[in-house]
Parts: C-alpha cells; sequence; structure tokens
C-alpha cells in the first residue's frame, strides 16, 4: 500500500479533485491518503467527503485525516502540498498595501510585492516541511502545488533529498483553447513548444496537424483578437474570465502565444497593473479578498451539501490535473510527458542556471527529467529574466536571513519600477511588519 500525504489536506478545493483523479486512476492502486492539516476540522470534513465518494467507486483506499506532522510524514511515498501560511486574511495585507503605492494586484500570489510577501510568509513553513520530510520519509516524491511557484518548488529542491517538482494548469487554458478552435478531438493531435516562468510562460511553435499555429494566429491578429476568435470571454480552469485583450497585444507584439490567463500575466508588467486606466480598458479581473471568502465557503457548503446527498458527477470522472499521472509513471516506471516547474539545468539556456523554470518534463521511475527548449526569442528573454533574477534573489535572501538582500529583491522586480528606492524599502517594510508573526528569518 502506498501512502500519500497531502499537506494542506483540508484543502476544499484542491484535495477533492486530485484525491478524486487518483481514485479513478487504477494504475496508483491500494493507497492510504493521509490528510494533514493544522486545522484538523476542515481535513476532518473532506475525509468524509472522500469517505462517501469511495463508496461509490469502492477503490482499494484508506482515509486519515490529522494534525499530527511526525506521524503523517513517517514512511510516505509521495506529498502533495496546497498550503497558503496564514490564509486569505494575511493575504489581504498583500492586496492593500501594494495598493497604496499604486500597485493594483489582480491576483497577487506570484510576482510583484505580493508575490514576494506571500512567499516570506510561506519560506520558515515551506523549509521546515522540507526538513521534517527529510527525517520522516527521506526520497519520497513532492508535488507542490502552492504559489508563488516558482520560488516556494525551490526552496524544496534545495532542501530535500527526494524528487520535487511545481505543478501548475496554466498551459492547459491554452492548450484548450487550440483544442476548442481548430475543432481538434484530442490534445495528442496539437503538438507545442514552450518555457518560460510560472504563469509566464510562452509558446513559440504550435501545429495542428500539418498547420503552423503561430503563423496562422499571428496572420488572424492582425484583424481580430483572441476574444473574437473564441467569441466569448473564457473562464480559465479556476472560474475566472479573461478576456484576453493583454494576450491579444503581447501576441502582436512579440509574435508568439503568451499564457491566455489576462489577471496572472499582467502581474509581470508594470503598465498594467500599476494604472487604473489600463485595468479598465484590458478587462482586468481584480479578485478581491472578500469574493475569495465567499468562493471558500461556498465549496465549504458544497462539501457538506454531498456529505449528507450525493455525489456531483463531476467528482465521477477525471480533472485536467495531472498529478495522478505522474504518480502512475512514478509508481508504474511507465514514462509521462507533462508540465513542471523544475531547476533550470540548462533546458532554458539564456534564464540563470538554478532558477526554477517551466518547460516540458519527462516523469518515470527516476523521477523528473526537464526537456531541452532551448534559447527564448530575445523579446521573451528580455520579459522574463529580470523577474527569474528577483526570485533568486528573494530565496537566497531567505536562506541567508539577509533582510537587506531581502528588499533589493524587491526593488528589482520590475513591478516595482515606478518607484523610488525609498518606496520600495517602506512598502516592504510594511509588509514585513504585517506578517511579522510567519517571518523570523530575519
Amino acid at each position: 500500500m502506498k501512502k500519500l500525504v497531502f499537506i494542506g489536506g483540508g484543502s476544499n478545493s484542491w484535495t477533492p479533485k486530485i484525491v478524486k483523479d487518483m481514485l479513478l486512476t487504477d494504475e496508483i492502486g491500494e493507497t492510504e491518503y493521509v490528510l494533514y492539516d493544522i486545522d484538523l476540522r476542515a481535513a476532518q470534513r473532506v475525509a468524509r467527503f472522500l469517505e462517501k465518494l469511495n463508496t461509490t467507486l469502492t477503490k482499494p483506499a484508506r482515509f486519515t485525516a490529522t494534525d499530527q506532522r511526525d506521524a503523517a510524514f513517517a514512511g510516505a511515498d509521495y506529498f502533495v502540498i496546497t498550503i497558503s501560511t496564514g490564509g486569505l486574511d494575511a493575504m489581504a495585507h498583500d492586496i492593500a498595501i501594494p495598493e497604496a503605492y499604486g500597485i493594483y494586484h489582480t491576483v497577487g500570489d506570484t510576482s510583484g510585492p505580493g508575490g514576494w510577501a506571500r512567499f516570506i510568509r510561506n519560506f520558515g513553513v515551506f523549509k521546515e516541511l522540507g526538513e521534517t520530510i527529510n527525517r520522516q520519509a527521506p526520497g519520497a516524491m513532492i508535488l507542490n502545488y502552492t504559489n508563488p511557484m516558482t520560488t516556494l518548488t525551490q526552496v524544496l529542491c534545495r532542501i530535500c533529498k527526494g524528487p520535487v517538482v511545481g505543478l501548475c494548469h496554466g498551459l492547459f487554458e491554452n492548450l484548450t483553447f487550440l483544442k476548442q478552435y481548430y475543432k481538434v478531438e484530442s490534445e495528442d493531435e496539437i503538438s507545442v513548444s514552450y518555457a518560460g516562468l510560472n504563469h509566464f510562460f510562452w509558446i513559440t511553435e504550435a501545429k495542428v496537424k500539418s498547420l503552423d499555429v503561430i503563423a496562422d494566429l499571428n496572420e488572424r491578429l492582425l484583424t481580430q483578437t483572441l476574444t473574437d476568435l473564441m467569441r466569448e470571454s473564457a473562464p480559465d480552469p479556476m472560474g475566472f474570465k479573461s478576456n484576453r485583450a493583454l494576450a491579444t497585444e503581447l501576441f502582436r507584439l512579440t509574435g508568439v502565444m503568451p499564457y491566455l490567463g489576462d489577471r496572472h500575466t499582467c502581474e509581470f508588467f508594470p503598465q498594467y497593473i500599476s494604472n487604473l486606466k489600463n485595468i479598465e480598458k484590458y478587462k482586468l479581473t481584480r479578485t478581491t479578498i472578500k469574493e475569495r471568502h465567499t468562493a471558500f465557503d461556498r465549496r465549504i457548503t458544497h462539501l457538506d451539501k454531498m456529505i449528507a446527498c450525493e455525489v456531483d458527477a463531476e467528482y465521477l470522472q477525471r480533472s485536467r490535473e495531472t498529478a495522478a499521472d505522474i504518480i502512475a509513471a512514478h509508481s508504474q516506471g511507465k514514462p509521462f510527458i507533462d508540465v513542471g516547474n523544475l531547476p533550470n539545468i540548462g533546458q532554458i539556456a539564456n534564464l540563470p542556471m538554478g532558477s526554477v523554470v517551466e518547460t516540458a518534463m519527462r516523469v518515470d521511475q527516476n523521477g523528473f527529467t526537464p526537456l531541452a527548449f532551448g534559447l527564448l526569442p530575445e523579446p521573451i528573454a528580455g520579459f522574463v529574466q529580470p523577474f527569474a533574477t528577483a526570485f533568486n534573489l528573494v530565496v537566497d535572501a531567505c536562506f541567508e536571513g539577509d533582510r537587506r538582500k531581502a528588499l533589493h529583491a524587491l526593488r528589482l522586480d520590475p513591478v516595482c519600477s515606478h518607484l523610488n528606492g525609498d518606496e520600495v524599502n517602506q512598502m516592504g517594510e510594511q509588509l514585513l511588519k504585517t506578517h511579522q508573526p510567519f517571518v523570523d528569518m530575519f
């Protein structure tokens, strides 16, 4: 029996979906699912739902909810991490404080001061998690879903003895667009070459059968927008709609396809999120903390309803997430190609070595092997490289306990480029003071 531990097992968004996928993947077989969470009641609710689901699926699975870390981790084969230190109440500061300095985050979980602060308040917890995994389950495979993906995955990669990967579903949104627009039955009919950072990747080559998709779209975008092509605003995998006006502009400027999720992509360009007129012009969705709380409460109500009544049909079929495929490939020794966030060992030749980058990867019994991409086109590398440098610097700063270096990383972030040095320092110090309960490395 495999032992699979969900760190943040009480997540009412991620845990039910990912475990459901695993129950529906026969290659995974008999598994003990341990839902570890500091909020035991949340983990117990999810465990009750999964037990209810499994009465229908009748898979060889056992579910345990616990808040006892060492016992939960001991002897585990796999870990899936879906946490957010401080939760939505802490994230409220990541949004509000930068807004006072003219930075209007749409998501606030990856780049800019919001992503910087979110990383710093998660750093200590991730470092402790990595060290505990090394003691209790050395060599276990770790799948990280927590943002900021790039920096937190790098922390685990530096500490953990076993294979580590960061997983995100951004690429799937682009593939869904291509599948729908070119009217193909399966993604297997689409070939793509992509690279970049999490939430900031670029598709430089794409083919549907023999058609050069990038050339075809470049021609079509001379007179239309991506939204025109789809005829409607399309929801991303988390349900937030993108008008794709920014994606259209970036496609026209660079000649290659950006990530189509404008609400993430815009956070890498200060001109879009430090200007309220541009936020309105490009119809960029800013998700408030109140809306996130409402969605969180709605998911709890939904789980409770399914525990008491019938399980929805969506839980009887696989999602587009690939954690189950990765674990099946690793445990069965059958290679699987997927998108992943791994340290750069040359797969992107013109980004810093050691940076966690997003490219295609191979999964097998040896773990994760990035597939070579080569050189990002120079205009794209010019966008991406400054963020890779800033991200590496803040990770170094936290490991070294160097407060000045952490603030310098924030100054290097292009999102802060309209602020002078004193303003960036003041903003950074405010964020550090607000998150003091989670920040002890400085």
